[in-house]
């Protein structure tokens, strides 16, 4: 179960001051009231945290729902390249399993066309524009199956960002540090985490790297999950993506395959396209 660590100081003064008396002098008789002196409260002046990123503080992930709203806000009107890779790793170190995949998107009015490939694996290829999702999935036995459905919360393939915060989900500032890098004249975060055992999140725990810019937007992160899963000799999965040619990606051709799916699948039933 994921903790939430957070320290809280709660500094509480308490100051008393009353005072009265009699002063006699030379057979006068009168009192004299003292007004107390005002006594300092010296409370602390808590040191500021700088924020470095909307949703990110100098002293980690403050709000990581925050962060990937940010993030995905730099790449909804942009095109983009986002590069990723898997990796399964055995008990003994060996590589039991690889898969990369390539996802170009135009500007918003174009399209989206991610390819996904892997040893002994199904190979995707997806294709995405106006609204409108095609996928086709081949097996390694040469079977080819296609699915066609609408595009989920409203953005376009790869921005809304779902993945990136069930990703994000089980850091906190308790479980996360950062500390700054220079990149071609440009400060970036290190963003380092490591995350407990959480079965909301998968089995295993889960340790990130990522670089992150003052925009909050996400470069490249890296993660690694201890498995082992039910049933499968898999020790770590380590994940790495990266994002390039944001603003400069060419707008994707449409695949030949996406007419054939369009024959074979039926449209969603309430797809207004």
């Amino acid at each position: 179960m994921r903790r939430a660590l957070g320290t809280m100081l709660v500094v509480v003064l308490v100051v008393l001051a009353g005072c009265s008396g009699v002063f006699g002098g030379d057979g006068d008789d009168s009192t004299e009231t003292v007004t107390p002196a005002a006594v300092p409260t010296d409370k602390p002046t808590p040191t500021p945290v700088p924020q470095f990123a909307p949703g990110l503080t100098g002293e980690g992930i403050e709000n990581p729902r925050v962060l990937v709203g940010a993030h995905t806000s730099v790449l909804r009107n942009r095109s983009f390249t986002l590069r990723s890779n898997s990796t399964g790793v055995a008990q003994n170190g060996s590589i039991i399993g690889r898969s990369t995949g390539t996802l170009r998107a135009g500007s918003p009015s174009e399209g989206v066309h991610y390819v996904s490939e892997g040893n002994g694996t199904a190979t995707y290829s997806i294709w995405a524009k106006g609204g409108r999702t095609f996928q086709k999935q081949t097996f390694p036995n040469g079977t080819t199956t296609y699915r066609q459905y609408e595009a989920y919360s409203g953005e376009r393939y790869g921005v809304s960002g779902a993945g990136l915060r069930t990703l994000l989900e089980p850091f906190s500032i308790a479980n996360s540090s950062v500390t700054e890098r220079e990149r071609n004249g440009t400060t970036l975060y290190l963003v380092r985490g490591d995350a407990r055992n959480d079965e909301r999140y998968g089995q295993g725990n889960i340790s990130l790297r990522m670089l992150v810019d003052s925009r909050g937007f996400i470069h490249s992160y890296r993660t690694v999950r201890e498995a082992p899963f039910d049933g499968e000799e898999v020790s770590q999965i380590i994940r790495e993506s990266r994002y390039t040619k944001v603003g400069a990606t060419d707008a994707p051709e449409r695949p030949s395959w996406v007419e054939t799916a369009k024959n074979r699948t039926t449209p969603p039933a309430d797809s207004q396209n």
